[in-house]
């Protein structure tokens, strides 16, 4: 007899144990890096654990050995044409509280998990938000961060067809076939600075935005990159993490892969702490480069170590571009 009965979430031992149960007797195996993925992914509960596996399993009956590319057509379903409920449900739960959730999506300042706060009582109720090592407010499950992402896109407005028309795949190369990624950031930047940022909030119907301002930021930046990658025949992951204020993208053009990460800015020493957490993340990715894309609000004077640069940064090369916007008018 309990007042609250909670389903615990597994651990990470749990998840390899009931995976491994199923290669014993089967004689299936599934790569190291899915279980890992499935692990990461799901945050370890337990339905969303047994989901994944099902469709590993039910997709790719008699295959000796569930690969990394078999978890991510599962993954990319989940988020893209699974009519799952608990999804759903996070999803709807997440709209009342839009701008906050916003907030924790776009912005890495701090919010202190304190349970009688109605928007993080709800959300914590309906397992979107818990906390972390120091109390403060986290995302729980990846999945749900990554489906919010997708859910608040402005996919309406039209920007991605208008970009995909100004790409001429010669311009990204060198004469040697090697990607250039400054160009790359470079026509990005005279983008931004042509359109702003206002198209990419949405409105609701009396006309007044949805989104908040900072959302709208990397909105524009991931719609740029994803007309441009998809016209010079790469591909584009999205990362995930519990943490608050991040949007990672793996991107791989002909063979070059990077990791872009976008983010506002909010002080000097978060700044230089964001390039070493994102040579940390390549490193774990094996990745030897990343882009490290940040918005500046552009009536700031900036300290010397707020600036552009190709730096090497514990082995990897992190390459940091500075965005200025208009932190009044959103442009």
């Amino acid at each position: 007899i309990a007042d609250n009965l909670d389903v615990p979430y597994f651990t990470d031992a749990e998840v390899f144990e009931l995976l491994g149960q199923h290669e014993v007797e089967t004689g299936q195996r599934f790569e190291d890096a899915v279980k890992e993925k499935i692990c990461q992914i799901t945050a370890n509960q337990p339905g969303l654990v047994n989901g994944f596996a099902y469709q590993l399993v039910e997709r790719h009956p008699g295959k000796p050995l569930i690969a990394l590319a078999d978890y991510l057509e599962v993954e990319n379903w989940y988020l893209t044409k699974a009519i799952d409920k608990n999804i759903s449900n996070i999803i709807n739960k997440a709209k009342e509280h839009r701008p906050f959730v916003e907030r924790l999506l776009y912005t890495d300042a701090k919010v202190p998990f304190r349970i009688n706060d109605e928007a993080i009582k709800f959300l914590h109720a309906n397992g979107l938000l818990t906390w972390d090592e120091e109390d403060n407010v986290a995302f729980w499950v990846p999945l749900y961060k990554k489906a919010l992402y997708d859910a608040f896109y402005p996919y309406s407005n039209g920007e991605k067809k208008s970009i995909s028309r100004t790409v001429y795949r010669p311009d990204y190369f060198t004469e040697a076939g090697e990607l250039r990624l400054d160009k790359i950031v470079e026509r990005y930047k005279a983008y931004a600075k042509r359109r702003g940022f206002n198209a990419f909030r949405e409105k609701d119907e009396q006309g007044n935005f949805k989104s908040i301002p900072e959302a709208a930021l990397v909105y524009s930046f991931e719609t740029y990159i994803y007309a441009v990658v998809e016209e010079l025949g790469g591909k584009i992951y999205r990362e995930a993490h519990v943490g608050l204020g991040r949007s990672d993208l793996i991107i791989n053009i002909d063979g070059a892969e990077f990791l872009a990460e976008t983010k506002v800015y909010y002080s000097p020493g978060k700044f230089l702490k964001g390039k070493g957490q994102l040579a940390y993340y390549c490193q774990s990715l094996g990745l030897r480069t990343g882009v490290y894309l940040v918005f500046c609000p552009n009536d700031i004077r900036y300290p010397e170590a707020v600036r552009e640069s190709v730096e090497q940064i514990e082995g990897v090369e992190v390459r940091t571009y500075l965005v200025e916007y208009d932190e009044e008018k959103w442009e």
